[in-house]
């Protein structure tokens, strides 16, 4: 059985000035606990000075997944 991916937009960096934007798939599976990830939806991410139209999703397992740790495990730097 193959694990299933999803195609979603996530901030490029921590400090993204409003464009840094990268579309990435990703398994999705939790990172904490690898149960399955929610349902993707369009959100804002704020880096502290602009704002980013990015996908957020809320995990079934309530593990919180930040972007940066997103990144990592798919070999993107912090």
């Amino acid at each position: 059985m193959s694990t299933p991916t999803r195609a979603v937009t996530i901030p490029a960096c921590e400090q993204h000035d409003g464009y840094s934007a990268i579309t990435v798939t990703l398994p999705w599976i939790c990172l904490e606990c690898g149960g399955p990830r929610g349902e993707p939806s369009e959100g804002i991410s704020y880096d502290g000075s602009r704002r980013l139209h990015v996908h957020t999703w809320n995990n079934p397992c309530g593990h919180v997944e930040k972007y940066s740790a997103v990144r990592k495990s798919i070999g993107i730097p912090a």
